[in-house]
């Protein structure tokens, strides 16, 4: 690792310039191509990459894939562009930059060195495996990104299959790959080379029928390697669409129908919030099953797959209550809940690649009954909590002044029976995680972090229903119990998976700094929890 850093630093790739084309054709999208474990379209290689150096989908609006290729066309005016994500305050003052730059470029970071100073150090605390700092830590994520850049920049792009029988199964370079004629390697290269030619000099049209050519070549090289077409559009569609974004923005409407026709008490708007409800959860579902298809497992291996099930187990929990209650508090807050998570998923710094497993978790029966479950739990006591600030809410409007609102016992009923199923699916979730622990790692229970916090949340929620259930608590309270369980369920699902280090970790002790945003959301949450316990005491003073 401490060499490539080396000759990154060394030796920038340099090409002649030229204006980069403003779009690239279909063709381009579906080219196969390896990386991380993975073969994808070039479209998913494309975001992935941006994602990882930009910390963004798309820089300045530009289309990935035109952006990726060309930095692959033209390296030297790629590498003086400020797209290098450094959103760590500190590090960047360590490295010499001013304090204000979120992203710094290629020659900076080749032509400071601070970078390549602290390496040295990092690397040996890596090999010894001691406890390193977020500075630390953040430092190895920018040599990453560099590292990332150079290889683009270099045109590393494995695109060529491996030849028939080939037992690694490595895809290479165009310019690199062996084992073929050396006719048809020339060929790859002519055909690679034409592709960046046309990116270069902004010929859309010979862009399009370089990338269609070059296309069919890498197809015909490896049939029984190469993906089928259909597996490459879809993938490519998949991003083009977006489902995800299209369904939080109904989600979004949906709340708002629902929010109108509640106030008003007008049947037309709850009509319209139904519909759009629908269609959010439609695609929704188009989304997931589209990752399922091509990942060829349930979306839940990473957090950002988890934080797409989360909602739409809510969502679907909702509809079914509604069809036995016909409250409309569970549509409402299913749909303010879908466009919030959804929202979240696509703002927060998470991978949204479609990424293999690890080989201990490759247990697609375990993987499905376990994980599916667990989160379904966490989806439907986050429901319950959206519930429990309707209850909380209410209570509120109506505290002292001697009746409470009439719609507080059908609420308060609400939120009970969403918390029954919300245990229960965290009670089977804990057990079942414990049968497959002892199938992957020899133990049902170990106290790991995950383990250990899912259990308190069981047992706070337990406690909580119980209270309800033997009248020690009234809706209101079982409302600022179920708001303070949100946190153990947060330090369940969240922070143990980001900062605690455990078999379940994500980070795997990566020390991150704690988002201001979950700062600003557990401060005003704990106000609202004070608030609430304020109007529950101020009765009794009486």
């Amino acid at each position: 690792m401490f060499a490539a850093a080396l000759m990154g630093f060394a030796a920038p790739v340099r090409a002649a310039d030229g204006a980069a084309v403003s779009r690239v054709l279909k063709p381009a999208r579906t080219i196969a191509i390896q990386h991380d474990g993975r073969v994808k379209p070039l479209e998913s290689f494309a975001r992935e990459a941006l994602l990882l150096i930009a910390d963004a989908p798309r820089w300045k609006r530009e289309d990935p894939l035109v952006t990726v290729l060309s930095i692959a066309a033209n390296p030297s005016a790629a590498a003086d562009k400020e797209w290098i994500a450094l959103p760590f305050r500190p590090l960047r003052e360590s490295l010499g930059f001013d304090a204000k730059r979120s992203h710094v470029s290629y020659s900076d970071l080749v032509g400071g060195r601070q970078l390549m100073r602290m390496l040295p150090q990092i690397v040996e605390k890596q090999r010894r495996r001691e406890e390193m700092t977020i500075e630390e830590n953040e430092a190895l994520d920018l040599y990453r990104r560099f590292v990332a850049v150079n290889d683009l920049m270099r045109g590393n792009f494995p695109i060529v299959p491996p030849v028939p029988g080939d037992a690694e199964g490595l895809w290479q370079p165009p310019g690199g790959s062996t084992g073929y004629e050396p006719e048809r390697q020339m060929l790859l290269r002519k055909g690679w080379e034409d592709l960046l030619q046309a990116v270069r000099s902004g010929d859309e049209e010979r862009a399009g029928l370089s990338a269609d050519r070059l296309g069919k070549e890498l197809r015909e090289l490896s049939p029984a390697v190469y993906p089928p077409p259909w597996r490459l559009r879809l993938e490519a569609a998949y991003h083009q669409v977006a489902p995800f974004v299209w369904a939080r923005s109904l989600y979004g409407a949906a709340f708002l129908a629902f929010l109108v026709g509640l106030l008003r008490r007008q049947a037309a708007w709850e009509g319209v919030g139904r519909l759009f409800l629908k269609g959010a959860f439609g695609l929704h579902l188009l989304g997931i099953g589209t990752r399922v298809i091509l990942a060829g497992r349930p979306p839940v291996s990473n957090f950002y797959e988890t934080m797409l099930w989360l909602p739409f187990v809510a969502v679907a929990l909702a509809f079914w209550f509604e069809r036995l209650y016909r409250t409309g508090f569970f549509a409402l807050s299913a749909a303010f809940l879908g466009a919030l998570v959804l929202l979240l998923a696509d703002r927060l710094p998470l991978d949204p690649s479609i990424s293999p497993i690890i080989a201990v978790l490759r247990s697609n029966l375990w993987l499905t009954i376990h994980v599916l479950t667990i989160v379904a739990s966490y989806g439907a006591l986050t429901l319950a909590t959206v519930l429990a600030h309707l209850v909380g809410i209410l209570h509120l409007s109506t505290a002292g002044k001697g009746a409470s609102h009439p719609a507080l016992p059908g609420l308060g009923l609400a939120l009970y029976r969403t918390l029954q199923v919300g245990v229960v699916l965290l009670a089977a979730g804990i057990m079942l995680g414990g049968v497959w622990g002892n199938a992957s790692w020899g133990r049902y229970w170990g106290w790991d972090p995950k383990e250990t916090w899912a259990l308190i949340t069981l047992l706070w929620f337990l406690a909580v229903l119980h209270g309800r259930f033997a009248g020690w608590l009234k809706p209101a309270g079982v409302a600022a119990a179920t708001v303070a369980g949100f946190f153990l369920l947060l330090m369940t699902y969240y922070g143990v998976s980001f900062y605690m280090v455990g078999l379940h970790s994500y980070a795997g002790g990566h020390a991150k700094p704690v988002p201001p945003l979950l700062i600003a959301y557990a401060v005003a949450e704990l106000a609202f929890i004070v608030w609430l316990i304020a109007g529950l005491l101020r009765p009794a003073r009486r």
